[in-house]
C-alpha cells in the first residue's frame, strides 16, 4: 500500500486536489486510526478540524496527532476492530512526516518538492563548482527528508552517494551504497560526481522535451453539471448548458427531443407508451424521474455509453453557442457532477465528463460530431 492516496475536496465549485495517509487521532479516552489529508491549497483535515501546517505541528506537539500511541492505551479501528495499542515503532517523527506532506502539496501545486529543489542546486553546482553554490547544496540536500534522501536522484544504484560525494571533504571517509561499506573522497571521485550531474541533467532535459512535446500530462479540473435551477435556468447560461438536462433539441432516429436527458431516457425503453410519456416530459430531471421507471430494453448497460456519445455529439453540432462553451473550457479536466448515477458522475466513473472531454477534442480538430450508431 502507498504511503499515501488521492483525495479531493470542493470548495466554491472548484476541486482542490489532495494527498491522505494514516495517522492515530486522539479522542475522548481513546485513539482511532484515521486519515490526515493535505491539499493543494495548504489546508490540512483530520476529523472534522481544518488547519493549516503550523497546525498539523501544534497537533503533533499536543499529542492530538501520533504515529506511536501510548501501549495498552484504548484503539479503534473505525467498522473494523477494538481493543489497546500494542507496542509501536515507528520509522518517522512527526517533523518527517510533515516534511513529507509538505512535498506533496508541492507536487500537487506542480511545483519541484524538496528533492526537486535540492536537484536544481545540484546541477547549478556541477555548471559553477563555487563555494557559495555548495553551500545551497548542502542547505537544500538537508530540507530534504532525512529517509527520502537515498530516493531522491531516482537512482537506486547509487540512491544519494553522488550528493554526499561532493558535500564531503577530499580526504573525508563516507558510507558507502552498500551497508557496511565506506568511500574515501578523492578529486577523482568528487569530478566523478560533479560528471554525474552534468550528465544526468542532460538526459533529463532530453527527456522532458520528448514526455511534453504533445502537451501537458496533468490539466486543472472543472466540476460542471449537478445543478439544478427550479425557477428557471440562468439567462443568459454559463457552463449550465453542458449538462445534459439543459434544453437543446437533440435528435435521434428522425425524432426530436427536447435535451439529452429526454432522449437518453426514452432511448433506454423499448415500451412505446413509456418512451412517449418520458420525452413529453417539461423539465428533462423530470423525464429521468419517469424513466427510473420504465421498464429498459435488452442490452442497454452494452449500449448506453454509445448513445450519450451520440447524443452528446448531435447537441454540440445543433448548437453552436454551447459548442463554443465547451471549447472555452480548454484543456480542462471535467468532473461532471450527478449525485443519481456513480456511472456519469465524477465521484465514480465521470462518463458523462470524459466524453464531453471527447466531443471537445472532435470540436476543436473540427472532426464531424454527427451521430454515430452505438
Amino acid at each position: 500500500m502507498p504511503d499515501s492516496t488521492s483525495t479531493s475536496r470542493v470548495v466554491g465549485g472548484d476541486v482542490v486536489e489532495g494527498r491522505q495517509r494514516l495517522v492515530f487521532i486522539r479522542n475522548s479516552g481513546y485513539h482511532a486510526l484515521g486519515t490526515l489529508g493535505v491539499f493543494a491549497d495548504g489546508a490540512v483535515l483530520w476529523n472534522y478540524e481544518t488547519t493549516d501546517f503550523a497546525g498539523l505541528r501544534a497537533a503533533f506537539a499536543d499529542g492530538t496527532l501520533t504515529l506511536t500511541p501510548p501501549e495498552g492505551a484504548p484503539l479503534i479501528i473505525t467498522g473494523t476492530a477494538k481493543g489497546t495499542v500494542p507496542a509501536l515503532e515507528s520509522w518517522l517523527t512527526p517533523e518527517l512526516l510533515i516534511g513529507e506532506l509538505a512535498d506533496e502539496v508541492d507536487k500537487l501545486n506542480d511545483r519541484p518538492d524538496s528533492s526537486g529543489r535540492c536537484w536544481d542546486t545540484l546541477v547549478a553546482y556541477a555548471a559553477d563548482p563555487t563555494a557559495a553554490n555548495l553551500e545551497l547544496v548542502r542547505e537544500s540536500y538537508h530540507a530534504v527528508p532525512e529517509h527520502r534522501r537515498i530516493f531522491m536522484l531516482g537512482d537506486m544504484d547509487h540512491n544519494d552517494v553522488p550528493v554526499r560525494i561532493l558535500l564531503a571533504e577530499v580526504g573525508e571517509t563516507i558510507p558507502a551504497r552498500r551497508p557496511g561499506r565506506t568511500l574515501e573522497v578523492t578529486p577523482e571521485l568528487r569530478e566523478w560526481a560533479l560528471g554525474y550531474f552534468r550528465r544526468s541533467e542532460a538526459g533529463v532535459a532530453g527527456d522532458r522535451t520528448r514526455r511534453v512535446a504533445d502537451g501537458p500530462e496533468t490539466t486543472v479540473p472543472l466540476v460542471v453539471g449537478g445543478t439544478v435551477y427550479p425557477s428557471g435556468w440562468p439567462d443568459p447560461a454559463g457552463l449550465e448548458v453542458l449538462q445534459i438536462d439543459y434544453p437543446a433539441a437533440v435528435t435521434r432516429g428522425g425524432r426530436e427531443y427536447a435535451s439529452v436527458m429526454h432522449a437518453y431516457w426514452a432511448l433506454s425503453t423499448d415500451d412505446a407508451g413509456w418512451h412517449d410519456r418520458i420525452a413529453a416530459a417539461s423539465r428533462g430531471l423530470d423525464a429521468r424521474t419517469l424513466g427510473e421507471d420504465a421498464p429498459r430494453r435488452a442490452g442497454w448497460p452494452a449500449a448506453r455509453l454509445g448513445v450519450m456519445a451520440a447524443l452528446l455529439r448531435d447537441k454540440f453540432e445543433r448548437h453552436p453557442a454551447m459548442a463554443a462553451t465547451l471549447l472555452g473550457t480548454g484543456d480542462a479536466r471535467l468532473l461532471y457532477s450527478d449525485w443519481a448515477s456513480k456511472y456519469w458522475s465524477s465521484n465514480g466513473a465521470d462518463w458523462l465528463g470524459r466524453l464531453l472531454e471527447l466531443v471537445r477534442s472532435e470540436l476543436a480538430v473540427g472532426r464531424p460530431t454527427g451521430p454515430a450508431t452505438p
